[in-house]
């Protein structure tokens, strides 16, 4: 399952929606809004993303693929969050579920790593004064796609 949306999601109601008895592990991601920058003094209202929402799907669709193939997933779960989002509000939630906790574990990371530098999601934080200042992507996270290589070529 894959969504985006502008509204909250409910961690249980999602859970519940790929819970099975086939699964014997999940692994979840949450994500939220925090007040600080950890490259700078600077404080944040909240965030803004946005997205090619029709691009971001399928970039998604390919992830969760590869996924629910390379680790025999029996479920791979994507939400993502857009627009406006206050401090603590949750912006990205991934739950991977298989019979044994390794796959789902490191499924979950190859998800979330993934995430970060292979989708068209654009992150603005909020300053104060209605400023917004655009989020750049990491090289510590193009370093972390390193590590699944062999799975995305």
């Amino acid at each position: 399952m894959i969504k985006i949306t502008y509204e909250s999601f409910d961690l249980e109601k999602e859970f519940i929606s790929i819970s099975s008895v086939s699964n014997g592990a999940y692994s979840f991601f949450l994500g939220a809004v925090r007040s600080d920058l950890s490259s700078s003094n600077k404080k944040i209202k909240g965030i803004y993303l946005e997205c090619y929402e029709e691009l971001a799907l399928a970039q998604l669709k390919k992830i969760r693929r590869r996924a629910l193939n390379n680790w025999k997933l029996n479920e791979c779960l994507i939400i993502h969050r857009i627009g406006k989002l206050d401090l603590g509000e949750k912006i990205v939630l991934v739950i991977t579920a298989s019979s044994h906790r390794t796959k789902a574990i490191e499924a979950c990371e190859f998800v979330i790593d993934s995430l970060k530098i292979d989708v068209a999601f654009w992150k603005f934080h909020l300053l104060g004064n209605d400023e917004k200042e655009i989020v750049l992507q990491k090289n510590s996270d193009g370093k972390k796609m390193l590590k699944w290589k062999d799975i995305i070529n």
